[in-house]
Order: structure tokens, then C-alpha cells, then sequence
């Protein structure tokens, strides 16, 4: 509710320029769509212009992105421009739970999910990390992956 009173509050005088800083940071899932639906209601006859760290709101909501970090611009477009810039293939490979901080340590790896007999990770890279990974489309979160990564025991505090 506090978030829906802010924003009634700036649009009080018809502002040409909304600056939002992180707001779906802790919403519900339903929540976090109707305000998602809202700023794109909002933009349509203003600039929006969003900070936030959550990718996926950044792939509803925005028609131009830029990637920053310490108030440099990595990257900017839309999100298809970003993702078709990527000069790393995006792979979907099973290998079992002990070799897990190998390739954690050895390739930028995005999401890592338990599966039988071991588990699955997205890994960024230009050739295949096992014999069985299979290339995946790639996303917005493997572009911002891509730009303001780390591997295992890097610390990084890049903003979308």
C-alpha cells in the first residue's frame, strides 16, 4: 500500500519524468505484477526510469535498458539488442553434485538446480562445459550475468 501512495503521491502534479528506485523489492508475486502493469500504464505518455536489480521486472516494463555499474553504461537496447550482443552460448549441462565448485570456480554460471543424480547448471560459455550440455536460448539475467558476472567467491554490485 505504501508503494501504491508513493506513487499516487509523484504523480500528483503530472510529472513528464518518474524515477523509481527498486519498486517491487519485496512485493508478492501477484503484487509485483499489478505494479509491473501500473509503471507500464504510467509510461505511456511519461520516461520512466527504473533502478532495480530484478531482471525480470526489467524484461515487462522497459523498451530501452541500460546496464550500469559505478555509474558507467556497460550496455544498452532493448532486451533482444542486449541478448543478440552476447558473445558467449548460453548451456544447459547435468554433471554430478561433487563436480559442482569445479565448474563453479571455471565457468560464469548462472543458475544451478538439484536433479537426480546430481545437478543441472546454466553455464555462459563459447564451447560445451560437458559432453552432454545442450546449447538454451539466452536470456536478459544471462546478458546481466554476462556483463556484471562472477564466479564462485566474486563479489559484484552491478544495478539494472
Amino acid at each position: 500500500m505504501l508503494r501504491r501512495v508513493g506513487i499516487a503521491q509523484a504523480m500528483l502534479n503530472n510529472p513528464h519524468i518518474l524515477v523509481l528506485d527498486e519498486p517491487t523489492a519485496g512485493l508478492d508475486p501477484n503484487e509485483r505484477i499489478r505494479f509491473r502493469n501500473l509503471i507500464s500504464e504510467l509510461s505511456e505518455d511519461r520516461l520512466v526510469l527504473l533502478s532495480t536489480h530484478i531482471v525480470s521486472d526489467v524484461e515487462y516494463i522497459a523498451n530501452e535498458i541500460i546496464l550500469m555499474k559505478e555509474g558507467r553504461f556497460f550496455c544498452t537496447g532493448t532486451a533482444d539488442q542486449i541478448i543478440s550482443s552476447m558473445d558467449l552460448d548460453v548451456w544447459l549441462c547435468r554433471i554430478p553434485k561433487e563436480e559442482m565448485n569445479d565448474y563453479l570456480k571455471k565457468y560464469l554460471t548462472g543458475n544451478v538446480r538439484t536433479v537426480p543424480g546430481g545437478v543441472e547448471l546454466r553455464v555462459l560459455s563459447k564451447t560445451p562445459p560437458s559432453e552432454n550440455a545442450v546449447r538454451t536460448g539466452a536470456t536478459l539475467e544471462d546478458a546481466f550475468l554476462l556483463c556484471f558476472g562472477e564466479k564462485a567467491g566474486e563479489k559484484n554490485d552491478a544495478e539494472i
